[in-house]
């Protein structure tokens, strides 16, 4: 088992410390690639679903300062990705393979919740500016299989408005009524997703608890009763972030998507928010990255899926047609 330095010690975060864990973060992206974008508003959005008892972990320095942290996003337990941080002050001292071996013994303990005969793995998202987080992966036996951009944009100027296609009409989320029909939608619309196992409505509706939930700002792009597409967006310490951009496989190749993205830009653009992000898989099948980019939205960073199997069998990450 990888420990710990001498005086280095784990605790469970605390609200109370949210402030500090962002200072952590953000100090950490900056030594990786000269920026950041964490905020204490964004952190505890993220924080929101997660159970931190159970779901992060805090390193403590031997001065009682918070030298790295990592939580976990777990996908039925069949997909597990582990984000872990370490303050630049406390860098080559073993405290990333502690974060690492601590996330494999996360995902190895629940493994008994995981679908029978389910593939299961671990995976972390690192920085593609960051050269010793991925020796350190590939080192523990992690296998780089995927980039991720994020993709961004300003809106100095206000965007080209979205051009509908025939029989679709867009209007907002009503909570309490589209609950259903919305998960529904974005599980269909993801089905052929790399990466993504069949969500639960229970996590679904966690979304619409959050502080940053704003019904305004989810779009649905309906063609009669269906929902034909979405748009989830929210805004955190000022800048726009879309959560989802997903068509469903009926009405795709028809430019659903570059009109729902235009719509919601429109809107950041007509509420003054002048920054909006957004991740998306660099090899997506159905061209997403070319699709934000005739949106006006280019690559700030790429980060790249390191990858770990700890139990052979069915992968749930790729869904079939037939389900």
């Amino acid at each position: 088992m990888t420990g710990l330095p001498e005086g280095y010690t784990t605790r469970a975060p605390s609200h109370e410390d949210a402030e500090e864990v962002a200072v952590l973060i953000s100090a950490s992206q900056i030594a990786d690639t000269g920026e950041t974008d964490m905020s204490v508003e964004e952190l505890i959005d993220d924080w929101h679903p997660l159970d931190l008892d159970e779901e992060a972990v805090i390193v403590t320095a031997p001065d009682g300062t918070i030298a790295a942290y990592a939580d976990v996003l777990n996908r039925s337990f069949v997909i597990v990705s582990v984000y872990g941080y370490v303050h630049p002050d406390h860098r080559g001292m073993g405290i990333g393979a502690y974060l690492v071996a601590w996330g494999e013994r996360w995902a190895r303990a629940r493994m008994p919740q995981a679908s029978e005969n389910a593939r299961v793995v671990v995976q972390h998202y690192i920085n593609l500016a960051n050269a010793e987080g991925r020796r350190l992966l590939e080192g523990s036996g992690y296998t780089p299989v995927r980039a991720i951009y994020v993709m961004e944009t300003h809106l100095d100027e206000a965007p080209p408005l979205p051009r509908w296609p025939e029989s679709i009409s867009a209007r907002t989320f009503v909570p309490d009524q589209d609950e259903q029909a919305t998960f529904e939608a974005v599980e269909d619309a993801f089905r052929d997703t790399w990466g993504r196992p069949r969500g639960t409505f229970e996590r679904f509706v966690r979304m619409t608890q959050t502080e940053s939930f704003d019904p305004s700002l989810w779009f649905l792009a309906m063609d009669g009763d269906e929902i034909a597409g979405v748009t989830l967006c929210k805004t955190l310490a000022g800048e726009g972030w879309v959560d989802v951009v997903g068509v469903r496989r009926p009405w795709r190749k028809r430019g659903l998507g570059l009109a729902l993205l235009r719509h919601a830009l429109t809107e950041y653009h007509r509420r003054g928010i002048h920054k909006v992000s957004l991740s998306v898989d660099a090899e997506s099948i159905t061209g997403a990255p070319k699709l934000y980019g005739r949106a006006g939205m280019r690559v700030r960073e790429s980060y790249v899926v390191h990858l770990k199997e700890l139990r052979p069998g069915v992968d749930l990450g790729v869904r079939s047609d037939e389900e």
